[in-house]
């Protein structure tokens, strides 16, 4: 199918309505080397279980019953209520838990290598110095922070070309896309053959294909081509 016929497909089925869920699957997972211990097993297994609202008792905190009582979101420090990777039994990699509706899945692992996995890592800094009145479980000190995280995740959504990667190299977390299209917000909310041709052509000159993203910071960040930059291009459907 050709690139343009497949973005009006992918915006024809965005704009017919509002999404009430979205699905993702994943495949693969990455490597930690060295493996977690039983402390940090057992910490991000439950954190994985865990609804992440604004609570009295800080950001690491998993328990139930100390949400902010006028909370209306997630939790502002994280990318989302629900983080779904999680640590294989033996500690030696992380892996989706194949929990329906996985969102913010490459800000998600950005924010585990970040806050808790490699060195120099948020929690140990906070430990070294803690905040006043927030709580940090047991558990974590039982956390090393020497960990070394390194693989490929592949990522398909139900849209069409929603295809991605997520690569860890050393602790750095990148984001390969096969499609990228640009902010609509500028763009009439109708259909795609409504639109004008001068219109659909600079669409289709902002779509970005095979592009890299560094995710750093709660968000992602532009490299560039997949070609030209070391990273294996996410092949196109036929």
């Amino acid at each position: 199918m050709p690139v343009d016929a497949r973005i009006s497909s992918a915006l024809e089925r965005k704009w017919k309505g509002t999404v009430v869920g979205y699905e993702t699957t994943f495949t693969g997972q990455v490597t930690i080397t060295p493996p977690l211990d039983q402390a940090e097993i057992d910490y991000l297994v439950a954190f994985a279980e865990t609804r992440h609202e604004p609570r009295t008792t800080g950001p690491y905190a998993l328990g139930y019953g100390d949400e902010l009582e006028d909370n209306r979101g997630a939790d502002p420090g994280k990318p989302g209520y629900w983080c779904k990777w999680e640590p294989t039994a033996d500690g030696t990699a992380i892996a989706w838990n194949e929990h329906e509706k996985f969102y913010d899945a490459d800000l998600w692992m950005a924010y585990l290598v970040d806050t808790f996995l490699k060195p120099g890592a948020t929690v140990a800094r906070e430990l070294a110095d803690r905040v006043p009145g927030r709580v940090y479980p047991p558990a974590l000190d039982g956390f090393t922070f020497d960990h070394v995280v390194d693989g490929v995740i592949e990522a398909e959504g139900e849209w069409p070309d929603d295809r991605w990667r997520i690569e860890v190299r050393a602790n750095t977390v990148y984001v390969v896309r096969l499609l990228t299209e640009p902010d609509r917000s500028g763009y009439p909310q109708t259909h795609y053959d409504d639109w004008t041709d001068e219109q659909r052509a600079d669409y289709l000159a902002r779509t970005r294909h095979n592009y890299v993203y560094l995710v750093r910071d709660g968000g992602l960040h532009e490299v560039g081509p997949a070609d030209g930059t070391s990273f294996d291009p996410v092949p196109a459907s036929e």
